[in-house]
Order: C-alpha cells, then structure tokens, then sequence
C-alpha cells in the first residue's frame, strides 16, 4: 500500500482564499492506493460537487396578540376574527444560525404596566413594560431546537385578573 500527500493549495484564489465549490483548499488529502491500481481519494468528493450555499432566507410568521385568558399549550383554541380586535402582534423568525428571533409589539394593552412575556408551557422569554397609550416593543431570542414545529406564546402582568391575559395565535412551521 502506497501513502502520498496531496497539497490542494493550487484551489485557492491569489488572495489565499478558496474558490466557491471546494472547501478543501489548504488541506492535504490522503491518497491510498489500493491493490489493483484503484485509489481511494478521501475528500475529493467535496472539492469537485457544486456546494450549495446556506439558505439567505429566514422563515418568518406573524401572529395576532388576543385577549383571552386560557388555552391550551399550543392555542389551539385562539383564533382572530378581526384585526381590529388584535392588542398586538408577534413577529416569529427561525433564522439560520439556529436561533428564533421573536418580535413583540403591543398596541392597546394596559397603560404602564409590566407584562411577562412566555414561550407557552415551556419559559418566560422576558418582561416588556407600556408606555402610557399602551404600547410597547420587545425582542427576544432562543434556540430553535428548543421547541417544535408548532408552539404559541402568552402575555400577561404579575397577577393580572381575568380581561388582561393575552395570548399569541398559534405559530406553525409545519
């Protein structure tokens, strides 16, 4: 059995860097040639396949904020009628380094006030205080693989009674 290097630093551009396709440059290859002059070339593969670049799109959805005291881990049961309705609204992006990205904007919920805002049934993600007219911003982040395909979010201040509990429609990435 026959060992040889194998230097693909000719792969690269001028300016040292690989060229689009081959993510093998500045790596040596291994080559071993087998019995019956067939050699088996580790990593060639790589080098000569087209890569496809990482998706530039980041999957997005937008959701309603509705006042409604209960529901199920999902929100199964929340619907919006009317947009008119709708005390805000969550902007839901999977980006793709891995992490959800998540957008809430209050628009009429009470006046100078704190509210936790959830991910359902699984964690708190922060808290976001209104502005005197009621409105209010907050983004928040968390690993993507920590949740499944469908999943909903609440919204509400410490010990609120019944009429201040909002929750999110159902997200679904299904």
């Amino acid at each position: 059995m026959r060992h040889d290097w194998v230097d693909h630093r000719s792969d690269c551009a001028s300016d040292g860097q690989p060229r689009w396709g081959c993510v093998m440059s500045r790596i040596r290859i291994w080559i071993i040639a087998a019995p019956l002059g067939l050699a088996l070339t580790l990593g060639a593969t790589l080098c000569a396949a087209p890569q496809v670049p990482p998706p530039s799109d980041q999957v997005t959805r937008l959701v309603s904020l509705v006042r409604q005291d209960f529901s199920d881990c999902t929100n199964s049961t929340v619907r919006v009628a009317d947009s008119a309705l709708a005390y805000g609204e969550v902007l839901v992006t999977r980006k793709i380094d891995g992490n959800t990205m998540v957008t809430v904007k209050f628009t009429k919920v009470a006046p100078n006030t704190i509210y936790h805002f959830n991910l359902k049934c699984i964690r708190q993600l922060g808290d976001i205080l209104t502005d005197a007219a009621g409105g209010a911003e907050g983004t928040f982040t968390f690993p993507t693989n920590s949740i499944g395909t469908v999943f909903a979010f609440d919204t509400y201040p410490e010990g609120a009674p019944s009429g201040y509990k909002y929750q999110s429609v159902q997200v679904n990435f299904e």
